[in-house]
C-alpha cells in the first residue's frame, strides 16, 4: 500500500491555497521610520522553490536559501529538544512500537495505514510538533519521503550543546551515528538525509529577521486532517508576535496602546498564505488588499503590513509585493 501524497480537494479550495511568493527587494538605502510606508518585493521563484528571510527595520532580505534542503529541525536552544519535520517537502513519520531500529525494513513502512503517518501541526509550536516529547523514550521511526521512499532512525540523547541520532536506508542492517551541533544563535539546528545525512544551514541568526516567505503544510482539520503544502509568510519564532485585521483600512491601522501584547499570538502561520485568492476567470492570483497583518519583532517594534501584489514586472507569479509600515 502506498500513501497518495496529496488528498484529493475540490478545485475552488485549491484555488486558494496554491501559492504565495516573492523577489528579492530592490532594498532601500535607509531604514524605515515610523510613519513612513515602504514597498519591497521578494523572489521565491516561479515554482516556489526558495525561502526569504526579511527584516522590516532594514528593509532588507537577510538570506535565500533552498526549500527542500533540509529535513528535520532541533530546537537550538541549550534547553531545547523538539525536533519539527519539514512540512514544506511534505515530510512524514511514523513512531513505531519496535525498539529495534535497524530490524525495520521497507515492509514495516509500506503496512502503515496512511491516516497514522504522523506530521507537525500547522502552527510551529513546540507543544504541535509529531514527535513531542522523544527522550528516554528510546522509539523507532520511520520517515517517508513524497517520492514514497523510506528512511528509519531513532534519536538518542540531547544535551546542551548537541544532539545524537541514529539513521539509515530502511534495508540496511546497520545505522550511522550522527551529532548535530546545538548554537543558541539561530532558532534552530538543521539536517539533511542527503548525501548520507548532513548539518545543513538554511536559516540566518534569530536576531537578524522576523518573517520568512515560505513553503509550509497546512492542515484542514474540518477536513479529515486533510493536508496540503501551501506558500506563505511565517513570523520569526523568536520573540516575534502577531495579529490580523480584516476590519480596518491599512492607511488607517495605528498603534492602540489598548491592544496588549497578549492579544498578539506566536502562532507562527498568524499572517499564513490566505492574503491572496485565486481568480478562476483571470486565472491569476490575486492579493486581499482587506487583509493586514500587524507585527510586533524581537526589537519591539510594531509593523503593519498587507500584500499588494503577486506577480513581477514580467507577469511571472511567486513575486509578491507587499506593503509595510513601522507604527511604533
Amino acid at each position: 500500500m502506498k500513501l497518495e501524497r496529496y488528498i484529493s480537494i475540490s478545485i475552488a479550495v485549491l484555488g486558494l491555497l496554491f501559492g504565495a511568493s516573492c523577489e528579492k527587494a530592490e532594498a532601500p538605502i535607509k531604514a524605515p521610520i515610523k510613519g513612513l510606508a515602504q514597498i519591497s518585493r521578494v523572489d521565491m521563484g516561479e515554482h516556489y522553490q526558495d525561502q526569504i528571510f526579511f527584516n522590516f527595520s532594514t528593509g532588507q532580505s537577510v538570506m535565500t536559501s533552498k526549500i527542500n534542503s533540509w529535513d528535520l529541525a532541533f530546537e537550538a536552544s541549550t534547553d531545547g529538544f523538539h525536533i519539527f519535520m519539514n512540512g514544506g517537502k511534505d515530510l512524514l513519520m511514523y513512531k513505531t512500537n519496535n525498539t529495534a531500529t535497524a530490524a525495520l525494513t521497507e515492509a514495516h513502512g509500506l503496512m502503515v495505514e496512511d491516516k497514522d503517518w504522523g506530521f507537525d501541526g500547522q502552527s510551529g509550536l513546540p507543544d504541535s510538533t509529531y514527535i513531542g516529547d522523544w527522550r528516554g523514550k528510546n522509539a523507532a521511526y520511520i520517515v517517508m519521503f513524497n517520492d514514497g521512499s523510506f528512511k528509519k532512525m531513532e534519536f538518542v540523547s540531547v544535551s546542551d550543546t548537541a544532539y545524537i541520532i541514529k539513521y539509515g536506508d530502511i534495508n540496511s542492517p546497520s545505522l550511522t551515528t550522527f551529532t548535530i551541533s546545538k548554537n543558541p544563535s539561530f532558532n534552530y539546528s538543521y539536517f539533511s538525509f542527503e548525501n548520507g545525512g548532513k548539518q545543513v544551514f538554511p536559516e540566518p541568526a534569530k536576531n537578524t529577521w522576523d518573517i520568512v516567505f515560505t513553503r509550509y503544510r497546512h492542515i484542514y482539520y474540518e477536513l479529515s486532517n486533510t493536508r496540503y503544502i501551501v506558500t506563505g509568510v511565517l513570523l520569526n519564532p523568536h520573540h516575534t508576535t502577531a495579529i490580523a485585521d480584516s476590519i480596518t483600512a491599512f492607511s488607517s491601522i495605528s498603534f492602540n496602546p489598548g491592544v496588549t501584547s497578549n492579544s498578539f499570538s506566536n502562532r507562527r502561520d498568524v499572517v499564513g498564505f490566505d492574503w491572496k485568492k485565486y481568480n478562476f476567470t483571470t486565472g491569476n492570483y490575486e492579493s486581499d488588499l482587506k487583509k493586514c497583518y500587524v507585527v510586533r519583532t524581537q526589537k519591539e517594534e510594531y509593523w503593519k503590513i498587507r500584500f499588494i501584489n503577486f506577480y513581477n514586472a514580467n507577469g511571472v507569479k511567486g513575486s509578491p509585493s507587499f506593503e509595510y509600515e513601522r507604527i511604533k
